[in-house]
């Protein structure tokens, strides 16, 4: 009986152990619930190891401006999923920055999607340059406000008011980052807003694969363990 218990309570301490975290660690962001608006917090923590990136060009839908959005995902100690974009505003675009036509519109947001169910903790980096990889550079503009939409699906970052934080025309932002409690990453999309909206390529959270037992399902399995042993103790059963 006492060898039985013992496997028993082994098994459940085991499985404590190696289940994977369920919390964003990256030191100095914030957290950010649906329906919230907050300031991102400055973060200079270890990004983890890059899983991912990509460095995608774009044009607006209102030709008025065009740049760069470069995101990547990292993978933090703990195995949750760090989600990094930068955006760079060209100086010039089809409809504007050349002889005759105005300058180009300064960028106002960027909103990343699929965030729904996760947690999720936002925040930004000034060290581009030092971050794996070399896809990053060190901006010059910090966001204003990071958002999360009431459904929790849309995590956005907002670099006005006022108009003159904006990303004007030759600048890059600061690399922004949605820390989040996933432990998988997929295809997503992100949105540029000058004015018009443009969508382009990049990451989003997405299930493990295979899935990873809950602690519940873990708890419970152990329970049964120990409520056999009892059962067999009160039926006079000898081990």
């Amino acid at each position: 009986m006492k060898k039985l218990l013992g496997t028993a309570l082994l098994f459940l301490a085991i499985v404590t152990l190696t289940i994977p975290s369920a919390h964003a660690t990256l030191l100095g962001t914030v957290p950010l619930l649906p329906g919230d608006t907050v300031v991102p917090g400055l973060t200079s923590a270890s990004p983890g190891t890059l899983l991912a990136s990509l460095s995608v060009p774009w044009i607006s839908s209102l030709g008025t401006s065009s740049g760069t959005l470069v995101s990547a995902v990292f993978r933090e100690a703990g195995g949750t999923m760090d989600f990094y974009y930068q955006l760079t505003n060209n100086l010039t675009a089809p409809n504007c920055g050349t002889p005759g036509k105005p300058a180009c519109d300064p960028l106002s947001r960027e909103a990343d999607t699929n965030f729904m169910s996760w947690l999720t903790f936002v925040g930004y980096r000034i060290d581009g340059l030092s971050l794996p990889g070399g896809v990053f550079v060190n901006g010059t503009v910090p966001p204003v406000t990071a958002d999360r939409n009431s459904t929790g699906s849309v995590v956005g970052f907002q670099y006005n008011p006022p108009d003159p934080a904006k990303i004007q025309p030759g600048q890059t932002g600061y690399v922004v980052v949605i820390s989040t409690n996933a432990l998988n990453f997929m295809a997503g999309n992100a949105s540029i807003i000058d004015g018009g909206v443009t969508t382009v390529a990049s990451f989003a959270p997405a299930p493990t694969a295979p899935p990873v037992p809950e602690p519940a399902s873990f708890l419970l399995f152990g329970g049964g363990i120990i409520a056999l042993i009892g059962r067999r103790r009160r039926v006079g059963v000898q081990p």
